[in-house]
């Protein structure tokens, strides 16, 4: 498999996928450190606190999935188990 490149990578932005037998959808790329972020597609949300701690607000859940191992050559273990 190709290494993809962080454009390439944002062009996955609005798709779904699963990993570890759950529902994502990509919601953003970071490249410092390349990180794809997405959010849980479930009905279930998580309490997030606001500014001053207080958790009042429900959201839906995130999660940040490394895209390139340490020395940035391989793909991350954890992004190689994301099924497009």
């Amino acid at each position: 498999m190709n290494t993809p490149s962080l454009a390439e990578l944002e062009n996955s932005i609005g798709l779904s996928f699963i990993w570890k037998n759950t529902r994502y959808t990509v919601i953003e790329i970071i490249d410092q450190p390349a990180t794809l972020i997405a959010e849980k597609i479930a009905t279930e949300q998580s309490i997030q606190n606001d500014v001053h701690g207080r958790a009042h607000r429900a959201v839906r859940t995130t999660i940040s999935i490394p895209i390139f191992t340490a020395d940035g050559t391989q793909l991350h273990p954890e992004f190689s188990l994301i099924q497009f």
